[in-house]
């Protein structure tokens, strides 16, 4: 009996092990523009940055997001709009924050995509 269960744990590990690289590389590829704990210390909202004249730094609050899926999804929604820069998700008090070329797209085009992955937006403020 404790083989099996020996082997059970030993199987459970090494899937937790698995997923946690998989993650960990999808969020290294090139071209991720979700801010990681490793780039950033803080939220993008919080950073001292200096914005160029063409960029707007927004928060997006209530998708409705409770878990490291809805994160990947939100996360997956936003980064097919172009002229997203940076963005920084937080799963628990449910926001986005994020750093957007007014030229290239717009909150409404962020909130469509938003809305195509699946969730939806309380609401959106203007942080500078």
């Amino acid at each position: 009996m404790s083989v099996r269960l020996a082997i059970v744990v030993i199987a459970i590990v090494s899937l937790l092990v698995a997923t946690a690289l998989a993650f960990a590389v999808v969020k290294l590829q090139p071209g991720n523009k979700e801010a990681t704990d490793s780039t950033v210390t803080q939220p993008v909202g919080q950073e001292p940055v200096e914005l160029e004249y063409n960029e707007k730094r927004i928060l997006i609050s209530g998708l409705g997001m409770t878990c490291s899926s809805c994160r990947a999804a939100v996360s997956s929604a936003l980064s097919k709009v172009e002229g997203i820069k940076t963005y920084s998700i937080d799963v628990e008090k449910d926001w986005v924050i994020l750093i957007y070329k007014k030229d290239k797209t717009s909150p409404e085009a962020i909130t469509e995509a938003i809305t195509k992955g699946g969730y939806k937006v309380g609401g959106i403020k203007e942080l500078d």
